[in-house]
Order: structure tokens, then C-alpha cells, then sequence
């Protein structure tokens, strides 16, 4: 694993070995700035090296802003996939909110061709990821 950047609030790290960019977001909040930044970072990787799959651990992400969720519907997203991400993933927890975010998330990826799922933690997404 080669960690990509690291603060309080997200860590990012690219595991070359699978080809998976995966963003742990920590309990802290961030700013707008900070949230676009962690993308912003993200997409550069995906741009710099193989990366076949995205995974955001989003477990203990504090709220996005409706701002913040509208710039990655409509700007972050399909440029992620444009740096050929053949999969992609999301681990949520419990929260309801955190539910909401991603069925947006779906409805704005589901007119793509970027697989996408839920999962209850990194090691099923990997299997899902890897078969």
C-alpha cells in the first residue's frame, strides 16, 4: 500500500498490488475545500497510475454538504471514470443519511457504464473487486 495523502479527517492510499485507490475518511470534520481537495487528489491518481478500482470507506465521513454532493455528481464523477476505473465501491454504515448519499450517488452512475455497490466492509468489496 502507498499511502497518497493522510490528515485527520481522510486518508488515501493506492494498493498497486490490486489496483485499488481506496479513501478512509476519518470522524473529523472537513471544509468544502478539504472534501473537493480528497477528490481533486483522487482523480490525479487515477490519472498517474493504474487504478482500476475506487473504494471510499465513508463509515465515519461526517455530513457532505448538499454543495459539496452536487459538485461530485456533477463534476467529480465522471471524471473519475474517465481515468479507467473498470469498478467501483462504497462501505457504509448504519446511518440513513450515509444510505441517501450513496442511492444519489447510484442515480447519477447508474447512466454510466462504472459498475458500483455497497458493502458492509473492504474485504467484500475486494472480493467483489478481484473475482
Amino acid at each position: 500500500m502507498r499511502e497518497i495523502f493522510k490528515t485527520n479527517y481522510v486518508e488515501i492510499v493506492f494498493d498497486e498490488d490490486a489496483k485499488v485507490l481506496m479513501v478512509t475518511w476519518a470522524k473529523a470534520n472537513f471544509t468544502s475545500e478539504q472534501y473537493r481537495d480528497v477528490w481533486e487528489r483522487s482523480i490525479q491518481v487515477g490519472k498517474d497510475n493504474d487504478v482500476l478500482y475506487y473504494l471510499s470507506d465513508i463509515v465515519n465521513q461526517k455530513v457532505v454538504t448538499p454543495e459539496d454532493r452536487t459538485w461530485f455528481e456533477e463534476n467529480a464523477i465522471e471524471r473519475a471514470i474517465a481515468t479507467g476505473l473498470q469498478k467501483g465501491g462504497i462501505v457504509l454504515g448504519a446511518n440513513p443519511f450515509k444510505r441517501y448519499y450513496f442511492n444519489n450517488i447510484m442515480k447519477k452512475i447508474g447512466g454510466t457504464d462504472l459498475p458500483f455497490k455497497a458493502f458492509k466492509n473492504k474485504e467484500a468489496a475486494y472480493k467483489w473487486f478481484l473475482k
